[in-house]
């Protein structure tokens, strides 16, 4: 009986200790942080992330600040993406090589104060940097930040801006994905023909997936390198597209005279080649 209160006792000095030694941990802490608080100023535990905050906030409204100051076809030219519509067609995505394009060809308009006789636009667009254009092919107008620039396109270029406009949305892959307007769909394994059930369409365009606008030198390499290469034929809105493969990882997209080339994913190849011509 002696031994197992002794044992008790023992316990229960040991809590005791262990716990005034957290007691005598947590006021000394707190002692030291209150001194070293009172030297500094600053909260040893607390991080204060104001200044960082602040800094990245610094660094937006300086950025902002430079882009309000650009004009407008300045800022223009430095979009990443563009949404343009005509007469017919709404908010078609436009990057990459395309986009670069028409900044170059714009470098050739030359401002003017004002429009001369009619303007009546029926193409237009946005830029993911909130641009506002509009433009007749005989002028082109350019608005942000409350700022509107009138420019006058050259005779030399006009042609040019037309065919390439016309080129950016009827050989866009946004625009065939738009489901809108899509009728009839045929597609074609060198002299074997198919025709695309109505509730096949979306299955066939789903599977056109791009990576990025291409030129036309490596397509074409692989066109010829690959043995077996499929045509699809698209009525949509009245107008008449093509999509070759190039190989598994390629397109060229056909609309008149108007060429585009794109890297591809390998689902649309496999499809064509495994789902309709099993």
């Amino acid at each position: 009986m002696f031994n197992k209160l002794s044992k008790l006792n023992k316990t229960l000095l040991l809590l005791l200790i262990i716990i005034l030694f957290f007691v005598i941990y947590f006021f000394s802490f707190k002692l030291s942080r209150n001194y070293i608080q009172s030297k500094t100023g600053e909260d040893v535990v607390s991080i204060d992330t104001r200044g960082e905050k602040s800094k990245i906030e610094e660094d937006i409204e300086l950025r902002n600040k430079a882009e309000s100051k650009m004009q407008p076809l300045q800022k223009f030219n430095q979009s990443k993406k563009l949404f343009i519509s005509d007469d017919s067609v709404e908010n078609i995505k436009i990057e990459g090589e395309m986009l670069e394009n028409l900044k170059r060809l714009s470098t050739s308009f030359v401002k003017v104060r004002s429009i001369e006789g009619e303007f009546n636009p029926q193409n237009r667009g946005n830029t993911n940097n909130n641009v506002k254009f509009e433009t007749d092919f005989n002028y082109f107008v350019v608005e942000s930040d409350g700022k509107k620039e009138n420019y006058k396109v050259p005779i030399s270029v006009k042609e040019d801006f037309q065919g390439m406009y016309k080129r950016m949305i009827y050989t866009s892959v946004d625009y065939i994905k738009n489901k809108d307007g899509v009728g009839d769909i045929r597609v074609y394994k060198g002299n074997e023909e198919k025709g695309v059930f109505p509730w096949k369409k979306d299955d066939l365009i789903n599977k056109i997936l791009y990576k990025r606008e291409v030129g036309k030198i490596q397509p074409q390499k692989e066109f010829h390198k690959t043995k077996t290469n499929f045509t699809i034929k698209i009525e949509k809105n009245g107008n008449k597209i093509d999509i070759q493969t190039m190989g598994k990882d390629f397109i060229q997209v056909t609309n008149s005279d108007n060429v585009a080339y794109y890297e591809v994913y390998q689902d649309l190849y496999n499809y064509l080649d495994k789902e309709v011509f099993k």
